[in-house]
């Protein structure tokens, strides 16, 4: 505000002129002086002239003595005032010289004062400005003088010092208040302005004393340190992870609103109000170690602890914290807390996948030997069967071998399925018209005194999936439903749309939002407790009896339902059933109408064409042999890919078929059928293989127009298959192979 009122009077030079100014008064009072002594000295002269006549005469009049006495009572005045000048000009130069002094004092106060100092009059004309105006805004005094203060001032301050002045002059009362002026150099200082009114004897304002105070350090120091504390601040309230202090007897002192949300609390003061050891920590040994460690090392890292939310789940969390002291020297704990409960969830998933992979690694490597012994097991059995007589008593014996072959299979496809190593072959399906169908069949799987019952959504939307898988999926959950109603109850199966959100999949780790449609099967069993849920999916996991079950009924649903893309969830307290919940993604698309199914005739296959068969494995070439001569085939054998080519060559005649394995010692089952296609266009190809389907399929056997029989196999399922492959048209296997020149790719693949 002060700036507006002007520049005038410099100290410098200003100092000299007041200087000069008091010595022109001194001179003046000094003539003054001698000119009254000088008349004084005159009059007193001009009175003692006429002291000897009155001596001398001898009038002894009473009027001569009056006169006497008048002339020295005047004489006596011209001394007493003589006296009396000298004595006021000796006061006078007093007052002046301490005068003098105040006013050097004022000016090296003001000069020498950081702060800028201006007098001016009501008017707003400048009286007075100290020397710090130039040293604070760099200008000298004539540039102040040829300059517009007002001008300085940032044009959107200026009306705010306006105002303020127009104020002081209104009422006689200055307001401090903060402006920008512009420094010589062109930056922009912030000045803090106090103005005082000094008032005439009458009260009315008569001139500002205004202080200015360059406080564009300070401004900058507040400014750094609210962005500082801002940033702070931002970081805190906006970190990801839950922070807290706390006193030593667990009472909250502070919390962000990460941690707020961590522990499900709406009111952030509802939280402060909490104990940590009473309310929050799953309990007091929680608590009591983290105490410890900050008391003996000061700091601790990583530590996971159990707390309890506001609706009293619990919550796995890891926290780092250090000791810290209040103002008051009273110990303190700062907390860094993550919510690891979604984390330790998917790492059990994840350890559960990688117990499932090794698994499935395992079960692929045996796969082929396995199914080599088990085709084996179940086609010699057969054959024993049909040598019996049918009153036969080891009749049963044979029949019990071939179960237990085909359960060894059956077990061997579950490992496959659980782990994922099968290769699906999805279709669009309704699963209304699924569950439909096989609620006919499910009484006689799980038994009458279990109530099956349905509840179809009438708008279903359709899915993209292995339906025989699906069946699968439904078999085994009605299973395990039945073995946890030994003594009857109820079976429902559902089925509904379902969108889920971020919400859900944030409270159910391995969702992922997206439109799906649900399959729910729901028992009114015994129920499952927490710690059995945390294992269902394993494989191998069982409560049951050692023999009453494999562990891979639950494993096998999951690695269906994981390999569809799907998700799985279940709901369940002891005493209170299980809700098995499958999510499979929905899609736009028209289920497919079911093929009607292909009547067989009463008659067995048979044929007399020949076969080249090739298998390294003797047992199961011997009675794949055994079969196929037994039909009327003519069978060509060989035990590789080598001694096919070699026996082919000798052949004179047409091989109508190749039947071969897959994986084989030196030449693959796929390199020989492109060398024998070769040399006989029109013939056939049967491959068969023990392995998995994704192993196989890395071969190129699953492409389209391949044709693919498992191990192990019934003789009527490879006589049935060979019969279908022989009764096709030539031109539906145009493109069933791959041209010769791939052939070095096929041998990369062996």
């Amino acid at each position: 505000m002060g700036a507006e009122f002007g520049n005038d009077g410099y100290s410098g030079q200003g100092q000299e002129q007041t200087r000069s100014w008091l010595r022109r008064i001194e001179r003046r009072e000094w003539w003054l002086w001698a000119t009254a002594v000088i008349i004084t000295l005159l009059l007193t002269a001009g009175i003692l002239s006429f002291l000897p006549l009155f001596l001398a005469a001898n009038d002894r009049s009473e009027y001569m003595f009056t006169l006497r006495r008048a002339m020295w009572g005047l004489l006596g005045i011209v001394l007493l005032f003589d006296l009396y000048t000298v004595y006021q000009q000796v006061q006078i130069h007093r007052m002046r010289r301490r005068l003098f002094e105040r006013e050097e004092l004022f000016r090296l106060i003001s000069d020498n004062a950081a702060d800028m100092i201006a007098v001016v009059d009501i008017d707003g004309n400048r009286i007075y400005n100290s020397q710090s105006y130039g040293r604070v805004l760099g200008y000298d005094e004539n540039e102040l003088k040829s300059s517009s203060a007002f001008e300085q001032i940032h044009p959107e301050d200026r009306e705010l010092v306006r105002e303020a002045a127009d104020e002081a002059r209104r009422t006689g009362i200055g307001r401090t208040l903060e402006y920008r002026i512009r420094h010589k150099n062109g930056s922009w200082l912030v000045l803090e302005s106090t103005a005082s009114v000094i008032r005439t004897p009458a009260g009315q304002p008569q001139k500002l004393v205004i202080v200015n105070r360059d406080i564009s350090d300070r401004k900058k120091a507040a400014e750094s340190l609210r962005r500082s504390e801002s940033g702070f601040r931002s970081m805190v309230e906006d970190a990801p992870y839950g922070i807290f202090r706390c006193r030593g007897d667990g009472q909250l002192l502070s919390a962000n609103p990460a941690f707020q949300r961590m522990l499900g609390y709406e009111d952030a003061q509802e939280l402060l109000r909490t104990n940590l050891v009473a309310e929050v920590f799953s309990s007091a040994c929680e608590f009591q170690k983290l105490k410890s460690l900050l008391t003996d090392q000061q700091e601790f890292k990583d530590v996971a602890v159990e707390l309890r939310r506001r609706d009293g789940a619990q919550i796995t969390v890891r926290c780092s914290g250090r000791s810290v002291k209040n103002h008051e020297g009273a110990p303190g704990f700062d907390v860094f807390a993550e919510d690891v409960t979604e984390k330790r969830i998917l790492e059990r998933q994840l350890q559960m996948a990688g117990k499932m992979e090794a698994i499935g690694r395992l079960s692929g490597g045996i796969a082929h030997d396995f199914n080599n012994l088990l085709g084996v097991i179940i086609g010699y059995s057969q054959l024993f069967k049909r040598k019996l007589e049918p009153g036969s008593p080891l009749l049963e014996h044979a029949q019990e071998i071939e179960k237990a072959g085909q359960r060894a299979a059956a077990l061997t496809r579950q490992l496959l399925a659980f782990s994922r190593q099968q290769v699906l072959t999805p279709a669009v399906l309704n699963l209304n018209d699924l569950v439909s169908d096989m609620v006919k069949m499910l009484p006689r799987l799980i038994g009458e005194d279990i109530t099956v019952s349905t509840s179809l959504a009438q708008d279903l939307g359709t899915v993209k999936a292995d339906q025989g898988q699906i069946e699968q999926v439904i078999m085994n959950l009605a299973v395990n439903a039945r073995d946890a109603m030994p003594e009857g109850g109820k079976l429902q199966i559902e089925t509904a749309n379902r969108v889920l959100d971020q919400t859900y999949t944030r409270h159910h780790p391995g969702a992922r939002p997206g439109q799906y449609v649900v399959l729910r099967v729901i028992d009114s069993g015994m129920g499952i407790d927490g710690e059995t849920l945390a294992h269902i999916f394993e494989p191998f996991f069982t409560t049951k009896e050692v023999g009453k079950g494999t562990g891979l009924g639950l494993a096998t649903v999951y690695g269906v339902v994981k390999q569809s893309e799907g998700y799985i969830w279940v709901d369940s307290e002891p005493g209170q059933g299980a809700s098995f919940q499958i999510f499979l993604p929905r899609v736009d698309e028209e289920a497919a109408s079911p093929m009607p199914a292909r009547e067989r005739d009463g008659e067995v296959a048979r044929g007399s064409e020949t076969i080249l068969l090739v298998e390294d494995s003797e047992p199961l070439r011997k009675l794949t042999q055994s079969f196929l001569e037994s039909h009327g085939f003519s069978v060509l054998v060989a035990q590789n890919g080598e001694e096919a080519i070699q026996v082919a060559e000798r052949h004179s005649g047409k091989i109508h078929l190749l039947l071969t394995d897959v994986v084989m010692p030196g030449i693959n089952g796929r390199v020989l059928a492109n060398r024998l296609l070769a040399k006989q266009r029109d013939m056939k190809v049967l491959f068969i293989s023990g392995y998995t389907d994704s192993f196989v399929a890395v071969h190129g056997v699953l492409e389209r127009g391949m044709t693919l029989l498992n191990k192990p196999f019934t003789e009527e399922e490879l006589v049935q298959k060979v019969r279908e492959v022989l009764d096709r048209a030539n031109d539906e296997d145009a493109e069933r192979y791959l041209p010769i020149g791939s052939e070095r790719r096929a041998r990369g693949d062996q």
